[in-house]
């Protein structure tokens, strides 16, 4: 496997196009084209910069022997989106579920005591807004996910 076609399948096993890639490393994505179809190498520190984005060594990248097998190569772009959206949602559940506590405390002491003032009623609108902005940011990232497989699929 040449160096360009390498650098073709990791940026495609990554779902990313050759301009995502070229913005990446702050290059045109001619450049990209021309490693791809072996027109032209990158130089070492493009190299570098390459093996830190793909997860993989430089050996791997330069030399023929080493395989995709023997390199460690997940996708540190989309584990990394894929974690911060699981833990928005496990933070806006904890916060909804900690405010709507609150929430009925104070109902039932307002209620009880005969405390209660309609002014309290602000304290429903947090978890309400809280909800609909997770279920808004998880429909946005649905959204994202089948506009990065259509990318995949006009690659491929």
């Amino acid at each position: 496997m040449t160096l360009g076609e390498k650098i073709q399948a990791l940026r495609k096993q990554h779902r990313m196009s050759q301009e995502q890639l070229a913005d990446e490393l702050n290059i045109s994505r001619q450049a990209v084209s021309k490693w791809e179809t072996n027109e032209s190498q990158p130089d070492i520190e493009r190299l570098v910069e390459i093996g830190g984005l793909f997860n993989v060594s430089t050996d791997y990248l330069i030399k023929d022997g080493y395989t995709a097998t023997t390199t460690s190569v997940t996708p540190p772009i989309r584990k990394n989106r894929d974690e911060s959206i699981f833990r928005s949602s496990r933070i806006s559940f904890l916060v909804s579920a900690i405010y709507s506590s609150a929430t009925i405390v104070f109902l039932l002491v307002g209620f009880i005591w005969g405390l209660w003032h309609p002014g309290w009623i602000i304290f429903l609108i947090p978890p309400i807004l809280v909800r609909f902005l997770a279920q808004f940011m998880s429909k946005s990232a649905e959204d994202l996910q089948a506009f990065e497989d259509a990318i995949e699929r006009e690659d491929d």
